[in-house]
């Protein structure tokens, strides 16, 4: 029996306030017309994790392989899990926003291309092809490339996302260290996805169906695995990039206030030396 789920009306909210939080950032790289600040490969990597996310909530949704394949789905299925579908699909579209901004201002926009469109291969590309496949006649081909499918991203794609959103963190931990304020980062659009993106991993315990009662108290690397590779990844995907927002938000508010500090030291240091002259 899984948690009970939180009600639509609070997940539509929550979907507007993720929404929101993206437009600090949007509207800064509009104003300023540069991405200086901003790490290419955090927004690539935040990209690629969006993506993933909707490509198995569409795949748990419309590819049927047997009853012990219907991962983040109730039973029967509710409409949360196909809330879940258009939560996933509008932040990829977000993220997606964001990752044309900055490589229109990149000279780096071949490779980050390419990078995302060699993660569609193994992601969404293959979807429609599994999904062509579900006649009666291929009913076993559909369910071997599916269970092939799915081993391939909860056993090698979900653990190297994780590792991937700590090395984002430290890529724009970086930006913040090595370019001086201002710059195209928005401090408040941090702020805001810090917030928002921890309420998100929390809704998500209790939207994604798991037998938590099945754990019989029990705590240990191997619950965890089989929890991480069922549901356990969105919900730490989404912790971790909240965590590494408010981390950033704080290292970008100390530099900030550094360069603030010295730019008036800078401004005063003329003037104290006319008044001794």
């Amino acid at each position: 029996m899984s948690l009970p789920e939180p009600p639509i009306w609070s997940r539509v909210i929550l979907l507007i306030l993720t929404i929101a939080s993206f437009y600090p950032q949007l509207f800064r790289i509009q104003t300023t017309h540069t991405t200086r600040g901003i790490s290419s490969l955090s927004i690539l990597w935040s990209l690629i994790r969006a993506t993933e996310q909707l490509t198995i909530s569409i795949f748990s949704l419309y590819v049927d392989v047997g009853s012990d394949g219907n991962i983040l789905l109730h039973d029967p299925p509710s409409k949360g899990d196909r809330f879940n579908l258009y939560h996933f699909a509008l932040v990829s579209v977000l993220f997606l926003l964001l990752f044309v901004r900055i490589i229109l201002h990149s000279d780096r926009r071949t490779s980050l291309v390419a990078a995302y469109t060699c993660y569609l291969f193994v992601s969404i590309i293959p979807l429609p092809w599994i999904l062509g496949a579900s006649s009666p006649l291929h009913g076993f081909d559909q369910q071997f490339f599916a269970s092939i499918f799915y081993a391939v991203h909860s056993i090698l794609i979900y653990p190297i996302l994780t590792t991937l959103d700590f090395v984002g963190i430290h890529y724009q931990a970086r930006e913040i260290l090595n370019i001086p304020f201002p710059n195209a980062l928005s401090l408040p659009g941090l702020a805001a996805q810090a917030v928002v993106f921890t309420l998100v991993s929390v809704t998500l315990v209790w939207a994604l169906p798991f037998p938590y009662e099945k754990l019989d108290g029990e705590f240990s690397w191997r619950t965890f695995s089989v929890w991480y590779g069922v549901v356990g990844w969105i919900i730490v995907d989404n912790f971790v990039f909240a965590l590494g927002q408010a981390v950033l938000l704080a290292l970008g508010l100390h530099r900030s206030s550094s360069s603030k500090d010295g730019s008036l030291g800078g401004e005063t240091e003329p003037l104290l030396g006319n008044v001794v002259h």
